[in-house]
């Protein structure tokens, strides 16, 4: 039997018995706990060199020749990333958000009456755009699996400025429907692409603190992007929504061209960095997850292990959940006007939300700084602000202006809960066909959860807008902190089994494994590897520990 197959036949009853094994069983005293140990040691496991990890080639050929990673060395190397690695995915997430934000300045510059829009028209519009998002998102995963992930975001940055400018065409509401459609298409799979970008260059505990600045990108870009919207407000020989685009779309051009040259497709390839200091990612890396960096190879046995583990559907459901908040973003100039502001202050509104986003990201940076290991619990700490902001904003007088945008502007510590998620998400799934599995379940609810929340906001709740308010304080601010307490819960007590497992069992035969591949003279030769370079998914290596 192949070892595809063998993963396949014995996959249910591996979920089953890593969710429900007790963790004071040991090997010989549970049944369903020595069958999993049986079928996770394997003997030993064997795979063929094209299933191996990408990177296995640069490891074998100088793997050895390469110094001890000293601690100044890696202080060293660490910082080399955060100057080179983050600013460039930050760069890149900071457009994508640019493009996606833009039509939220519409109503400010005159988008609404140049292109006979109403507030359902509006609504729609967004709602196409995460249509698109949804649909885009398996094209979008396997391209980029298959790709080198460089070409991949070059393409992709590339139609953004492409559609940027042919919105300056726009005249309708259809138009732009159509625009926005085809934007959520090529911009689908720029989150997960750019998440795995960091995933494969800083450690599971440096993401948990990387994730929250990387994601200012998002929280803070709005803030001079604002300004300059604000300052397009006395344009007059033009309309300042098409000057808006125009900007737009030139960025967009900018940002494609510096990523055909610069952006990493991983570690072993980067033009970046040094031999050494390639291997000593690898290895650091691998060091801790125990786990692949990069496979080409879609794994079909991965896919279905994914489907099944129960961990998958519950970030899809803290991510629909969670996402019926987001359209408070886009709404945020409507919600301001709404209050009785002028569009000049709506905009100024607007930085001063955003620049408490960004600043609530980086409590967030510093907070799993200081608790490394807790990711979920900050995350559902953070969310205690936004669901109290939110009951102050439904509840308190209409009258009081400034306690009601006290409100508004407290949900926004929601953003750091997200983030964090969208990592974690990733971090638990070992494999890289499960774990684009998993992005794509996740990206999937994102997309659902932003195709229903702007239709909560019908013109008929105005001014309050009672309902969507209510909507989002249950499901948004009270069950998915709840649902992401869950997965904490399931992954700490999987990790008390494997813990037990690592320190009173024999684990020889849980650090390598082997890799086949053919020799010159044509015949087929296994190679001893470690664990890490069999590209294994969580459930078949118990040396993966869950981050939590």
């Amino acid at each position: 039997m192949s070892f595809e197959e063998k993963t396949i036949s014995n996959l249910d009853e591996t979920v089953q018995n890593v969710t429900d094994s007790s963790t004071s069983s040991l090997p010989g005293q549970n049944d369903k706990l020595s069958k999993f140990l049986n079928y996770s040691v394997n003997k030993h496991q064997e795979v063929d060199k094209k299933y191996a990890d990408e990177t296995y080639d640069l490891i074998q050929s100088n793997g050895g020749e390469v110094g001890e990673l000293t601690p100044e060395k890696e202080k060293k190397l660490f910082r080399k990333l955060l100057y080179t690695v983050l600013p460039i995915v930050f760069i890149v997430n900071a457009t994508l958000f640019i493009d996606k934000d833009a039509i939220s300045y519409t109503s400010l510059l005159g988008g609404f009456k140049d292109m006979h829009l109403t507030k359902q028209k509006y609504n729609n519009i967004q709602t196409y755009f995460y249509v698109g998002y949804l649909v885009g998102q398996i094209p979008s995963h396997l391209l980029f699996q298959k790709l080198p992930i460089s070409k991949y975001i070059t393409l992709a940055t590339a139609c953004w400025s492409l559609i940027s400018f042919c919105t300056l065409a726009s005249h309708s509401y259809a138009g732009m429907s159509v625009l926005r459609f085809f934007l959520g298409i090529v911009e689908s799979g720029i989150t997960p692409c750019v998440e795995h970008t960091i995933a494969m260059f800083f450690t599971i505990e440096e993401q948990a603190f990387v994730n929250p600045i990387f994601w200012i990108s998002c929280l803070g870009i709005d803030v001079p992007t604002v300004f300059i919207a604000y300052g397009l407000q006395f344009a007059t020989k033009w309309r300042p929504w098409k000057w808006y685009w125009l900007f737009v779309g030139i960025i967009s051009a900018i940002v494609s061209i510096f990523c055909y040259f610069f952006y990493p497709d991983n570690p072993a390839t980067s033009v970046l960095f040094t031999t050494e200091e390639k291997i000593h990612i690898i290895k650091r890396i691998k060091a801790q997850t125990k786990s692949s960096i990069e496979q080409k190879v879609f794994k079909k046995y991965q896919f279905i292990e994914c489907i099944k583990d129960p961990i998958s559907w519950l970030f899809f459901l803290f991510c629909i959940m969670n996402m019926l908040e987001n359209s408070t973003t886009y709404q945020a100039s409507i919600i301001y006007t709404s209050l009785g502001f002028t569009n000049l202050t709506s905009t100024l509104l607007m930085v001063v939300q955003n620049g408490f986003s960004t600043f609530c990201g980086l409590c967030g940076a510093a907070a799993l700084y200081y608790f490394k290991k807790q990711s979920c619990l900050v995350g559902a700490c953070f969310m205690i602000p936004a669901f109290a902001g939110a009951i102050l904003a439904v509840s308190i007088s209409y009258e009081n202006k400034a306690g009601l945008l006290a409100g508004i502007f407290m949900t926004r510590t929601n953003g750091t809960a997200y983030i964090m998620a969208l990592s974690l998400c990733q971090a638990t799934a070992a494999g890289y066909t499960k774990r684009l599995t998993r992005t794509v379940m996740f990206m999937i609810a994102y997309g659902i959860g932003n195709i229903i929340s702007p239709q909560m906001w019908q013109a008929k709740y105005s001014p309050r807008y009672r309902v969507p308010w209510i909507i989002q304080i249950i499901f948004a601010w009270f069950l998915s902190p709840l649902v992401l307490l869950l997965i904490r819960y399931i992954l700490n007590k999987r990790n008390k089994i494997r813990l037990e497992i690592l320190e009173k069992g024999e684990n020889d035969d849980l650090d390598y494994g082997y890799i086949d591949s053919v020799n010159e003279e044509g015949k087929v030769v296994s190679k001893k590897v470690d664990v890490s370079m069999l590209d294994l998914t969580d459930l078949e290596n118990i040396r993966f520990i869950y981050p939590l």
